[in-house]
C-alpha cells in the first residue's frame, strides 16, 4: 500500500507588523509603478529639498521667516492628496513626483529657516546642547513612528494609514500659527536693509558748522568781574 503525499493548503500571506516598508512604498506598489519611475519620483524629491534649501533664504528676506515657515508648513498637508486619490496611471506618477518636489521643497525652506532661528537665539555655550536635544527628538521618533505605521497599516490598510499622517502634517502648522514667530519679519539679530541710493525719503545727514580758524570760542569776550586783575580800584 503506497502511502500517499498529503496536500498542503495554501497559506495566507501576512506582512508582519514590524515591516520595514513605509506606507507610501506599499501604495506606489499597488499603483504599479516601475521600478524607473519609482526613481525618478524620488530624484524629484531631492531636487525639491535642494532648491527649497537655497530659496530658503531670499524668501524670508522677502516674506519674512514667520509667514514664510507659515505657508512651508500649511503646503504638505495639500501635497499629499495625490498619493490618497492615485491609481495606475501615468498622470499620476507625474502628480506624486511633482506633489513630493514641493513638499520636500518645502520641508528644507522652514527647516533651514527654522534652524537658522534656533543658532541665532541659543546662546554660545549651549549651542551643542540644543542640537543634541534636536538630533534626540528628531532622530528617536522615527523608529517610534515607523512601528506605529507598520501596526497602522496592518490593521486598517495603507490609505488610511496615509491620511492619518496627513492630519498629522497639521500639527506643526497649528503651533506655529499660535507662537509669536508667526508675526516674525526679520531674522533675530539681523541689520536693517539699508535704503537704495538716491531715495528721496532718506535725506544725508547735515554737518555742523565748524568754527574759523582764528574765532575766539563762544563766552571768551565777557570778562568775568570776579576773576582778578581785570578790574580797577
Amino acid at each position: 500500500m503506497r502511502h500517499r503525499p498529503r496536500r498542503q493548503q495554501p497559506r495566507k500571506e501576512t506582512r508582519p507588523v514590524g515591516d520595514t516598508v513605509s506606507a507610501e512604498t506599499n501604495l506606489l506598489k499597488s499603483l504599479s509603478m516601475s521600478p524607473t519611475a519609482f526613481g525618478v519620483v524620488l530624484g524629484l524629491g531631492a531636487l525639491g529639498a535642494a532648491a527649497g534649501a537655497l530659496a530658503a533664504p531670499a524668501l524670508a528676506r522677502r516674506y519674512g521667516a514667520g509667514p514664510m515657515m507659515l505657508v512651508a508648513l500649511a503646503l504638505p498637508p495639500l501635497t499629499q492628496i495625490p498619493l490618497l486619490l492615485a491609481s495606475p496611471a501615468r498622470t499620476w506618477q507625474i502628480g506624486i513626483g511633482a506633489a513630493l518636489f514641493l513638499q520636500l521643497a518645502c520641508a528644507a525652506a522652514a527647516g533651514t529657516t527654522q534652524r537658522s532661528i534656533r543658532q541665532v537665539v541659543t546662546a554660545d555655550d549651549m549651542q551643542a546642547r540644543m542640537q543634541a536635544v534636536s538630533t534626540w527628538l528628531t532622530s528617536g521618533a522615527r523608529p517610534v513612528a515607523a512601528l506605529v505605521a507598520g501596526g497602522l497599516g496592518t490593521r486598517i490598510g495603507v490609505r488610511p494609514t496615509l491620511a492619518v499622517g496627513t492630519c498629522l502634517l497639521l500639527v506643526p502648522l497649528v503651533v506655529l500659527y499660535r507662537s509669536p514667530l508667526r508675526g516674525l519679519r526679520q531674522m533675530p539679530g539681523a541689520q536693517p536693509v539699508p535704503s537704495p541710493p538716491g531715495d528721496p525719503l532718506v535725506q544725508p545727514p547735515v554737518p555742523s558748522p565748524s568754527p574759523s580758524p582764528g574765532a575766539a570760542p563762544a563766552g571768551d569776550g565777557q570778562r568775568n568781574p570776579a576773576a582778578g586783575g581785570g578790574g580797577t580800584a
